[in-house]
């Protein structure tokens, strides 16, 4: 008897034991891309004291995931915790990170097996016997050829014991080699001085190997720019190009972690270097050994001085862009976005014919003007917001439903202008055709900024590399590049006004302009049309409704005004028209994101149709299914226009039925984060963008942004 039960008493504390050790090493948890689990350093914890929870991933071969400053693109381990009370968690300390670069982005991220530390404190009043749930929603950024968002709720149980707990087996081994990873203090000294071209990092004594330092604060260094090394009297220099946040503000302390290579071994530094005032005997980094993710020497040799050369970081493609930047600017002004605006221009123009030389050219001019502050401004805006964290593309102003309210309104007006009810700028008693020169100049000036307001949701021929490339350059690169698109969309109507031979075909004045100018009214009413059926899939019913109510309201306004420039109305008409314009922006404050059913973007008469993930592409291409991706939004024109003129035509819709094409719709009409992140993959930063996977194709092909049906139809043939 006691034979038999010796052995089954040992085996029931033998599982017991093992037990308690797996509670301390959470569930493993697959989603598409990578494996997860949370692990305790110990099998249990004391009340009081502070123990170690280890995030471990496991990720496929070829993608990486990113580290707090994730570099050009990305976005750092988010981790929203669920504990009970008393229990606290410190900062995610993250493994030392690696430079990844895909085209002209440089990332800083994790690859294989990253293992990411948090110190938990357990509190002082923690019974003693019980078992503490600690649970954590984690989501990551995950990426190869294209990114994909990954999230999980990762779990582990912790026993609270009065005598602590022992290591928890070799996952205790793994968080134990996380924890001598991490970066140690500096061995050296290290202080850091303004330069020309950006921040110079000076190191005392500093290790031999391979440097690269990765800065905690996004955008203070380019992390795509080349990195200038020099040993130097004692010392080494490490010279970098100013990112936006450096430019914004020189931060008195740098800091980072520098990580140095040596003999296959591997070491991070944490790097804390004050500001200094720059050396009056600073040594000239123009002819300093360049790094750019490669091994760096310790002496300055003899260094290529084609590989030295002190651009200030600059993309060997910036000329290339620049042109595609400008002749797209061009091509923008036959896009659908800009119908409505061209049409205002002509207008413009043709009233014109009565003025002189001198006039023409100032309105070209204040025209260009317009054009050029409007790209500036909005491109600045863009890039400070996306410097701020932000995961916003070409176009992202419309993705607001206030915005696409407020634009409707502009446009409204302009409509109401046009057929006459008021004009802007000057009165019509008696001034025939006099008009005050300030009210047209303020009038061409207006017109370039509305240009640019509406011609922003389209990415025209040419122009979806240069945006996509812009937005990963520097602040000074970025603005220039959308400089060059806003002369592009501007330079025909600059030459029209400085040309004196073109002033030949500007047409003689007549009555004929009244009724031009009353027709041109109808294409503002047909965007604002558009603008409304946008507002019916972001906001809804309600939204519509409050537009129409702010609608009614400048109108009325609108009216008022025209009676008092005429005349028939004194002082209480103003306040009048100024109360009707304040009453319309009440209801288009209250306008807020609903979401509409979304079925005009998704739907392809009987052609199998899905909305856009990660995921559902995966699925779809292990099951070898052909696939074509529509990264489209409401308010883009040019993508309405190619959906209606190609893909939702008979003998497109008869291929996809034939060929069993699944249809799948990326819609940005509102906000999305994923889709932005995928758009950036492809060099991208405004839709359309359209991806074909065929059959036995590995990699999708893209197609170009104006489709054509024998274009699709000959794709999706192969």
């Amino acid at each position: 008897m006691i034979r038999i039960f010796l052995p089954c008493l040992f085996l029931l504390i033998a599982h017991s034991m093992s037990g308690q050790a797996r509670a301390q090493i959470g569930e493993l948890v697959v989603t598409d891309h990578a494996e997860s689990r949370l692990v305790v350093e110990r099998d249990a914890a004391q009340p009081g004291e502070i123990i170690t929870v280890a995030l471990m991933q496991t990720l496929q071969e070829g993608w990486h995931v990113y580290w707090r400053n994730p570099g050009d693109s990305g976005l750092p381990l988010s981790l929203d915790w669920d504990l009970a009370e008393g229990f606290d968690v410190g900062e995610v300390q993250y493994p030392l990170p690696h430079l990844l670069s895909l085209g002209p982005l440089v990332n800083y991220g994790h690859e294989g097996e990253p293992v990411f530390l948090i110190d938990m404190t357990v509190p002082e009043n923690a019974a003693v016997g019980t078992i503490a749930e600690i649970a954590v929603d984690a989501t990551w950024l995950i990426c190869a050829d294209i990114c994909v968002p990954e999230d999980a709720r990762l779990t582990v149980s912790l026993p609270i014991s009065e005598a602590g707990g022992k290591p928890t087996g070799r996952y205790a081994v793994d968080i134990d080699q996380a924890r001598r990873e991490q970066p140690a203090s500096a061995e050296f000294d290290a202080v850091y001085y303004d330069a020309e071209r950006g921040p110079v990092l000076k190191l005392t004594v500093a290790p031999k190997g391979k440097l690269e330092f990765y800065p905690y604060a996004p955008s203070v260094t380019e992390p795509s720019a080349e990195v200038y090394h020099l040993a130097h009297q004692d010392s080494y220099y490490l010279g970098f190009q100013s990112g936006f946040a450096y430019r914004t503000q020189k931060p008195e302390v740098l800091a980072g972690v520098l990580t140095v290579e040596h003999k296959g071994q591997r070491r991070g530094f944490e790097i804390f270097a004050n500001r200094i005032d720059p050396l009056a005997d600073a040594p000239e980094l123009k002819s300093a050994e360049v790094y750019k993710g490669e091994p760096a020497g310790q002496e300055n040799t003899s260094a290529d001085p084609a590989r030295a050369r002190y651009d200030g970081g600059a993309s060997q493609f910036l000329l290339p862009t620049l042109l595609l930047a400008f002749l797209g600017g061009i091509l923008l002004n036959v896009m659908p976005c800009v119908f409505p605006i061209v049409f205002l221009k002509a207008a413009g123009f043709a009233s014109l014919a009565r003025e002189d030389r001198g006039t023409v050219r100032l309105h070209g001019l204040l025209y260009t003007a317009g054009v050029l502050s409007a790209f500036a401004g909005l491109a600045i805006v863009l890039m400070v917001l996306r410097a701020g964290g932000e995961q916003l593309g070409w176009g992202f102003h419309l993705q607001s439903p206030i915005t696409v309210a407020i634009f409707a309104t502009i446009l409204f007006l302009v409509g109401l202008n046009l057929f006459g009810l008021f004009e802007v700028g000057s009165s019509v008693q008696g001034v025939g055709n006099n008009l005050a020169s300030s009210g047209g100049a303020a009038g061409a000036f207006f017109t370039g900024l509305l240009a640019v307001a509406v011609a922003a949701p389209c990415i025209g021929p040419l122009l979806g590399g240069a945006v996509g490339l812009a937005l990963g350059q520097s602040a000074a690169l970025g603005v220039l590049i959308f400089l060059l698109i806003g002369l592009g969309l501007a330079v025909p109507y600059l030459l029209l006004s400085l040309i004196p031979a073109a002033a030949k075909i500007l047409p003689r004045p007549g009555p004929w302009m009244v009724t031009l100018r009353q027709l041109f009214a109808f294409a503002m009413f047909a965007t604002v049309l558009w603008l409304v059926w946008v507002l019916t899939l972001q906001a809804g019913a309600q939204g519509v409704l409050n537009l129409g109510l702010a609608f009614l309201a400048i109108s009325f306004g609108a009216w008022i005004f025209g009676r008092v420039q005429r005349g028939q109305s004194g002082i209480l008409g103003r306040v009048a028209a100024f109360a009707m314009l304040v009453l319309a922006a009440i209801p288009i404050s209250r306008i807020t994101t609903a979401g509409g059913n979304g079925a005009e973007l998704t739907r392809l008469g009987d052609v199998e149709t899905m909305a856009w993930s990660a995921q559902a592409v995966s699925e779809l291409r292990a099951s070898n299914t052909p696939i074509f991706v529509d990264f489209t939004a409401a308010w883009c024109i040019t993508c309405q226009v190619n959906k209606r003129t190609v893909l939702d035509t008979a003998r497109v819709r008869q291929a996809f039925m034939e060929r069993g094409v699944v249809y799948m719709v990326a819609d940005w009409t509102n906000r999305d984060d994923r889709i932005t992140a995928a758009l950036e993959e492809f060099g991208r930063a405004g839709v359309p963008l359209y991806l074909y996977y065929g059959k036995d194709e590995a990699d999708p092909v893209v197609l170009p942004q104006l489709l054509t049906s024998s274009g699709v139809l000959e794709r999706i043939s192969e």
